[in-house]
This record gives C-alpha cells, structure tokens and sequence, in this order.
C-alpha cells in the first residue's frame, strides 16, 4: 500500500482541528489588534508598494470572517471549507501589511492548511463527514511540527542567546545570571529532542513532557506576548497526537510477540 493510501485515526486529527480552530481565533484576535493601529494611524508597511492601507470597516470585515472560520474548524462544521476560508484569510493579511507576518502566524497557516485534506470533521464534530480519513495530511502536520523546533533550536545556536542575555529582558521573573545561561542551552537542547524525538516510540513519552514544559514555561514566564504566546503553544500541542497513532512504524521496530512454546511431547507442525 501507498503512503498516500494509508488510513489515519480520526480521533487525533480531531484533536488537532480543535486546537488549530482556537489557535485561529487568538491569531485573528491578534491581528485585529495589530491592524487596527495601522488603520487609526500606525506606519504602514505594504508588502506590494502602493497597496491600499487597511481601513477599519476592512479590518472589521477581515476579523468576523477569521473568527468565525476557527470556530467552524474548531467544532467541526464543514472543516474543510473552513480551512480554506481560514488559509485564504491568512495569506491576504500576510500580503497586506509586513508586520502581520510572524512565525507562528505561518506554521498556524501551514496546519490549518493541511486540515483541507485531512477530513477532520470525521469525528467529534457538529457536522461529521463520511469521506476517508488518510493519513498523509497528518504526516504533512507532523513533519511541519518537527521542522519548527528544529529550526527553532538553530537560529539560538549563537553566542547571544547562549549567554543568557535575551531571556533576562523576555522573562519577568529576576533569576540569577547563570540560571538563564542555562535556560537558554536547555531550550536549544530540548528543541533539538522535541525535533526528532516524537519519532521514536521509546523517546515519545519523554518528548511530550518536555514540550509541555517548554510551552507551560514560555506562557507563564515571558513578559508580555501572552496571547500569541498561548496560541503559538496551542498550535505545537494539538499536533502531539498524532504522532501517537501512526498507522506505521516510522523509525525503530515494534518487538513481535515471541511464539509460545511446545510442551513436551507435542508433535510439532508439519510432522507426525
């Protein structure tokens, strides 16, 4: 069989649709924040030179529209089409400001964009769909998820971050010098597990502790940034399912059960 043709568990796309539609909301609630200063006066920055700035009747038009694609996606009506509608929203603010992108605003896109095809709605949802849920979709979404901590732990290899120095002005409380230096080489170190640890069956369990750690302490410590802070979290943590309920597996070997033995005197099969 095909990996295209492999069917997926319904029940963690489910899961991740859920948290993908949340995620969809705090972004558009975001990014009514963010426009709105632009459209009461804030310095533009068009990503097509000459572009119309946003003005608040668009920004109104643009967030009512966000909102209620994450709530369809979130409790399953008609998902797929939502997801489009979302994923198209996304890209138009994308374009229409430079300071609407972000890194977690696009990996939100991406996950969203995959629930297209993923037919998420096939449980746990107001609408359920009859089609067949294959797991290709679900793998696009775990891989998205392990290239942004990969990359993640890449760019704080350096020497600044390594030091310490940007977490004493990010996190709120006053910890001792070398407790952020190592915080900072203890981000990069789990990040880089996070990456290829969901992978393994024997370093799964340990990956989803550390990154619920890693999520629960960025919410709670940073200093402002809350919301897109949850909902950056949000998008990671609805992803972990998935790697649970793999139709294959994908690196390592599941131990076969060992045949049990003959009893004394029993003919063996194929002899008399």
């Amino acid at each position: 069989m095909r990996l295209t043709d492999l069917p997926g568990d319904a029940r963690p796309i489910a899961v991740a649709r859920m948290g993908l539609g949340i995620a969809t909301i705090l972004n558009a609630v975001e990014m009514f924040v963010l426009l709105g200063q632009i459209a009461s006066g804030k310095v533009a920055m068009p990503v097509i030179p000459g572009a119309p700035q946003p003005s608040m009747t668009a920004v109104y038009v643009y967030v009512v529209l966000a909102v209620l694609a994450g709530a369809a996606i979130s409790v399953g009506w008609h998902a797929s089409r939502a997801a489009i509608v979302s994923t198209l929203l996304s890209l138009f603010v994308f374009f229409w400001d430079q300071q609407t992108y972000s890194s977690h605003r696009l990996l939100a896109t991406l996950l969203v964009c995959y629930l297209i095809f993923a037919s998420s709605d096939a449980k746990w949802s107001v609408s359920p769909c009859e089609r067949h849920v294959l797991w290709w979709p679900q793998l696009l979404m775990m891989t998205q998820l392990s290239v942004c901590y990969f990359f993640a732990a890449v760019s704080k290899m350096n020497g600044a971050f390594i030091s310490g120095g940007p977490l004493t002005h990010w996190i709120w409380v006053p910890f001792p010098r070398w407790l952020f230096f190592l915080m900072a080489v203890g981000t990069i170190a789990i990040e880089i597990f996070l990456a290829f640890g969901f992978w393994f069956r024997q370093s799964r369990r340990m990956a989803v502790i550390l990154g619920l750690l890693l999520h629960g302490s960025i919410v709670l410590l940073m200093r402002d940034q809350t919301l897109p802070l949850i909902a950056f979290s949000l998008t990671c943590l609805s992803v972990y399912g998935l790697f649970a309920y793999c139709p294959v597996v994908l690196f390592g070997r599941t131990a076969e059960p060992s045949p049990a033995p003959l009893q004394t005197g029993e003919p063996q099969k194929g002899k008399p």
